[in-house]
């Protein structure tokens, strides 16, 4: 199990993500619309999904956010009982910050997400038809084939499915069960960032102090009461160790 590291690589694409999408460096990018999605899609689509995990985190952290993704290794065999390609998936997020950090953040994070449009996820399929082999399909067939396709993969980020198509080695053309899993394991960080986003902070450690001479003195008498045989010397060496350090609650008054 492996986190995610934070950059310098992704403090430079955090920067230049808002530069993307119009926004001032500095300051919460605007929200994703439709006149700039596209923007914000081909920018996502000249990275590589490692880049924009990284990228993804050093945004969340100019909020004040900390995210820490947790990944696990997957060791797939084919229908032969055969070794196939290991690779990580991620399982989850580390958070930390405060309520509204996370509300922020999210809002940057989201855009991450964003697709391409379908007209250019269907130009890299054609692509991909040209540089492997198989499935060689016309009229109706080819038309379904890319629709189900791009359809399918307008879910992912632009990024993720441009690495998919057209960075990913394929030797034949992949099935889409091939395409899909390469997808979600490619997908996977930044949707644990945007879940752990998602959920609120937990409410704050309750501030501790060290006890009054009162109540030392009022939990000396309790321990005194319950254990008469014990040693005055125990008894008072037990109050010590319980009230070692800060150890009390509320206001003493």
């Amino acid at each position: 199990m492996t986190f995610m590291p934070i950059g310098q690589t992704g403090q430079t694409l955090a920067e230049e993500s808002l530069d993307a999408v119009g926004g001032k460096r500095g300051a919460t990018a605007v929200a994703t619309s439709p006149q700039n999605s596209s923007e914000i899609a081909g920018w996502l689509a000249k990275h590589t999904p490692a880049d924009m995990d990284k990228a993804a985190v050093s945004r969340a952290q100019s909020h004040g956010v900390n995210l820490e993704v947790r990944y696990e290794g997957r060791y797939p065999t084919g229908a032969n009982g055969e070794y196939l390609p290991s690779y990580e998936v991620a399982v989850g997020c580390h958070i930390h910050g405060t309520t509204a950090q996370r509300e922020a953040a999210i809002e940057d994070l989201k855009k991450f997400q964003t697709p391409a449009p379908i007209p250019q996820i269907e130009r890299w399929l054609a692509e991909l038809s040209v540089l492997t082999a198989g499935r060689g399909t016309d009229g109706i067939a080819a038309e379904l084939q890319l629709t189900a396709y791009s359809s399918r993969l307008a879910q992912y980020p632009a990024d993720v499915v441009r690495h998919a198509l057209l960075r990913h080695s394929w030797k034949w053309f992949p099935s889409w069960a091939e395409l899909e899993r390469l997808c979600e394991a490619k997908a996977s960080p930044r949707r644990h960032m945007i879940a752990a986003l998602s959920q609120p902070a937990p409410d704050p450690e309750p501030k501790r102090r060290p006890p009054t001479n009162e109540e030392r003195a009022r939990i000396q008498a309790m321990v005194d009461e319950m254990f008469p045989r014990q040693s005055r010397k125990d008894r008072e060496a037990a109050v010590d160790i319980a009230l070692r350090g800060d150890c009390m609650m509320g206001d003493p008054s």
